[in-house]
């Protein structure tokens, strides 16, 4: 048979397999915890050897049941079960109405003939006393909740926990009430301590590991929420994800997760302006690397179409209105301040993409983008990320800022930037420093021009300063976030503009 086949844990049956004319399915066991503590009893009482791992991996197949064809909601006990010594072992109760307790399981019925004997789960004796937590889950001895939740463990209901993290917990919980206070919901008991407990239930009811560090740890503090999140103060923080919740519930349906949305919002930030290894990350906040790796894209695929809000071409009258006054006098038709950055990225094995990415300003492989900025030092526009090798003048026509500029507008640009066949034809006024060409020295009228145009100019080399501060794009990006990467820079570029402007209106 295949090797990924599933087998029955207590016969020889598999899934598929043909018996009395019929094909054999294979059931799980189930997740209340009621019946499936009698289909653990009755297993062990056929096999005393049988140890149950995990309800995802166990199966037991259809003919162990009433009518041979599964548990039903009339019929949801085992009742076949084959001897050692030959012939079948039949139990009589196949409901749960029939079984008084959950830790009261019949256990014997030799020959079909006798009632069922009570013994307790666990193969404990009766009169063996049990303790409760406060909501009602039964612990046996110094047993505590959590090793019930590691013992009868339940995909997507309990996560499996540190052993000093279980003791620290079993010292937290002494409680006793009677067992008729059971209830099928398990959940972790709360605790009297003031500390954030280590194990809580998510307001979606997936019960999880609590983070060890979230965003409620730095609201205090608005350095802090700036230097992990890039956001200068808590109350921005809680504004812009209160913007983005309800857009992100809808995309984030399905199974329950793990962390709390604002927990997941401060994941992503924190990578962005942190640069953390998802393995670093997934260990901070308790979760797998690939669902920390999924949480990521998915939020960085929103934030991308969420954020774009944030970089607006702004009309001729917002600029004149914000406009500084060292413009005003110099330059009051100034209307975008544009220059290149550049974001390392590793060596591909294609020979074509190393000659698109290699730079030779930057003598690395490379991405190229083009950042405007206006006079008061807000971001305006922000381009794609282009190869390497591209020149300034052919990503400033490739990206499409000439076409926004109005006729009696001005770009500032440096020398690198000769587009003047691109601005004259539209009657945008280029600002550039002079150039020296054939004379032996700048003439002073040109000395004063170079100096004004790189005092003001300076502000968009500041404003790259603020991106590369979110240092996912300060080293060298993975190539393998190559399909993200635009995405990447275009977000961290929007939440700078949260930032105060960089040139106060003085």
């Amino acid at each position: 048979m295949p090797s990924h086949q599933r087998y029955c844990c207590i016969c020889k049956n598999y899934g598929g397999k043909v018996v009395d004319g019929k094909k054999v399915s294979m059931h799980r066991f189930p997740a209340d915890l009621r019946v499936r503590k009698v289909w653990i009893q009755r297993c062990k009482n056929t096999r005393p050897n049988f140890v149950f791992v995990n309800s995802d991996q166990t199966r037991m197949c259809a003919v162990h049941f009433i009518g041979r064809c599964g548990p039903t909601k009339g019929n949801p006990l085992p009742c076949f079960f084959p001897k050692a010594e030959g012939g079948e072992k039949v139990y009589k109760l196949s409901t749960m109405e029939s079984v008084a307790d959950i830790d009261l399981v019949t256990s014997t019925e030799e020959n079909n003939d006798t009632s069922e004997m009570e013994l307790t789960t666990d193969n404990r004796s009766p009169d063996m006393s049990f303790e409760n937590d406060a909501d009602g889950i039964p612990v046996e001895g110094n047993e505590s909740i959590l090793d019930i939740s590691l013992r009868l463990h339940d995909y997507g209901q309990f996560r499996p926990v540190p052993s000093i993290i279980r003791h620290q917990c079993q010292q937290a919980q002494p409680h006793t009430v009677s067992v008729s206070t059971q209830t099928d919901e398990t959940r972790i008991p709360k605790t009297t301590s003031t500390q954030t407990p280590l194990v809580e239930t998510a307001s979606n009811g997936c019960q999880a590991t609590r983070p060890a560090f979230t965003f409620e740890d730095v609201t205090d503090d608005n350095s802090k929420v700036l230097f992990f999140t890039g956001i200068p103060n808590a109350g921005t923080f809680k504004c812009l994800f209160d913007e983005l919740e309800s857009g992100m519930k809808v995309n984030n349906l399905g199974r329950p997760k793990s962390l709390r949305l604002i927990d997941e919002f401060f994941l992503v930030l924190m990578r962005l302006r942190l640069g953390l290894l998802l393995e670093d990350l997934a260990f901070r906040f308790h979760i797998s690397v690939g669902t920390c790796s999924t949480i990521f894209n998915r939020w960085v695929n929103y934030l991308d179409t969420s954020l774009s809000f944030l970089v607006k071409w702004p009309t001729r009258k917002n600029i004149n209105d914000t406009m500084p006054q060292r413009f005003s006098r110099k330059y009051p038709k100034c209307r975008v301040i544009i220059d290149c950055t550049e974001i390392r990225t590793e060596t591909p094995c294609s020979l074509q993409l190393k000659s698109l990415l290699y730079s030779d300003y930057k003598s690395h492989m490379t991405w190229k983008s083009l950042i405007g900025i206006s006079p008061s030092g807000i971001v305006t526009f922000v381009s794609d990320l282009y190869p390497g090798s591209i020149s300034d003048k052919q990503i400033t026509k490739k990206c499409g800022i000439v076409d926004l500029c109005e006729e009696g507008d001005a770009i500032m640009v440096d020398k690198g930037f000769l587009i003047s066949d691109l601005t004259t034809p539209r009657g945008v006024e280029l600002i550039i420093p002079p150039f020296k060409k054939k004379k032996k020295q700048f003439l002073p009228h040109e000395v004063e021009a170079t100096k004004t145009i790189a005092n003001l100019r300076i502000h968009v080399e500041r404003e790259m300063e603020r991106i590369k501060n979110f240092r996912i794009v300060q080293g060298t990006m993975p190539i393998t976030m190559s399909s993200q990467a635009t995405k990447i820079w275009k977000i961290c570029v929007s939440l700078t503009n949260f930032l105060p402007p960089l040139v106060p209106n003085r």
